[in-house]
């Protein structure tokens, strides 16, 4: 696992996307019963409409940022690679008061999430991320470990998802976290011959599917 920080000013992405809202992003709050779901129902309240709303729509500030943050900030995390691959679009993940941002327990390389073994996790909270309203995560795999992930915006969590298990409590800190996530991969752990499909979305880990290519 590694902490990174970020410039915030030139990387407003907190902003960007609580323009789209009629609230603060850590006061999100629809009033419904989030407490029990299951996978793919995760990403199914009125906020995450929006945000994937604007996105099938273009969003192009949003993703000429995006491209600009792998360019600028993540690509050179590896030296010594000429290009990155990454995640498309990022996840927007939404954990309101009483609820969870993904309610599965799992490792991403799992039998049921089927994400490729090359890839490294970014985590990138657009708001205070502490106690429950957090993401637990084991330090390495298998150890059991687990412990809230406590940042802000203007940090960067890269660590390995796709064995280290991860879940997410019950929010009980009347704070809603909103945070990003996203996935990259250095070209020679890239498996072009991979098959398998992420489980909701269905898309192919491949380039031009789940991920797009980053030249330095």
């Amino acid at each position: 696992m590694k902490k990174i920080k970020f410039d915030k000013e030139k990387f407003p992405f907190d902003k960007m996307i609580g323009n789209l809202y009629d609230d603060d992003l850590d006061k999100l709050f629809d009033g419904l019963d989030h407490s029990n779901k299951k996978l793919g129902e995760d990403t199914d309240s009125v906020f995450h409409k929006i945000f994937y709303d604007h996105l099938r729509s273009g969003f192009p500030e949003f993703i000429e940022l995006y491209k600009k943050f792998i360019k600028e900030v993540i690509c050179p995390l590896f030296p010594e690679e000429e290009y990155i691959i990454y995640q498309k679009t990022p996840s927007f993940r939404v954990t309101q008061p009483g609820g969870k941002a993904v309610y599965v327990p799992h490792s991403d390389g799992d039998a049921l999430h089927k994400h490729p073994s090359g890839e490294i996790n970014i985590f990138l909270p657009l708001t205070k991320s502490f106690g429950n309203n957090s993401m637990y995560l084991e330090s390495i795999p298998g150890l059991g470990d687990y412990e809230p992930i406590e940042m802000e915006f203007g940090e960067i969590l890269l660590f390995y998802g796709n064995k280290q298990r991860h879940f997410n409590k019950l929010n009980d800190t009347k704070v809603t976290r909103c945070s990003f996530d996203f996935r990259v991969v250095p070209p020679v752990n890239y498996e072009s011959n991979y098959s398998l499909e992420s489980a909701t979305m269905k898309n192919k880990f491949v380039i031009g599917g789940y991920y797009n290519t980053m030249h330095k």
